[in-house]
């Protein structure tokens, strides 16, 4: 599930990007203003000490289909956690479910996933769900809890 909103720039200061998210500070640029590179650029804080960036010669200043480091502000829906779905499983297949759900991520990661430790993001869900529902529960699957977190990078 997809959304593009509003951009609220305090919320992409205290929102971290990963470190593997690169800024645009091309000030020129005509869709800085909508541009998630360019307004975490121009929203960060003392708490980022190194830092990816595009190097402003390359960008296109025409922005958006003109420049292919362009990241349109959109949100993405994160799923955390599915003890009570695998709950709804019938016994005798939930060792099945965690097999078939360990060989998309290795054990450990497993785990983090199942108690929410660590955040599933839309393509791993529907991977998730399709065991899940393979295995008897309807759909749509309900994971523990959901936030809403920026498209930092094209897997999230």
């Amino acid at each position: 599930m997809k959304k593009t909103h509003d951009v609220n720039t305090e919320e992409i200061v205290n929102e971290q990007a990963p470190d593997n998210f690169s800024y645009c500070f091309k000030t020129d640029c005509a869709s800085a203003d909508k541009c998630l590179r360019a307004l975490a650029a121009r929203n960060l804080n003392r708490e980022k000490v190194n830092l990816r960036i595009i190097n402003p010669l390359v960008v296109n200043a025409a922005g958006e289909a003109s420049c292919p480091y362009f990241r349109n502000v959109e949100r993405v829906h994160v799923a955390y956690g599915f003890k009570r779905a695998l709950a709804k499983i019938e016994l005798g297949k939930v060792k099945s479910v965690r097999t078939a759900i360990k060989a998309l991520v290795c054990q450990r990661n497993y785990y983090y996933l199942q108690r929410g430790d660590k955040p599933i993001y839309p393509q791993m869900q529907k991977k998730i769900e399709n065991i899940l529902h393979l295995h008897g529960l309807p759909l749509p699957v309900e994971f523990d809890r959901y936030e809403w977190h920026y498209k930092w990078n094209e897997e999230s």
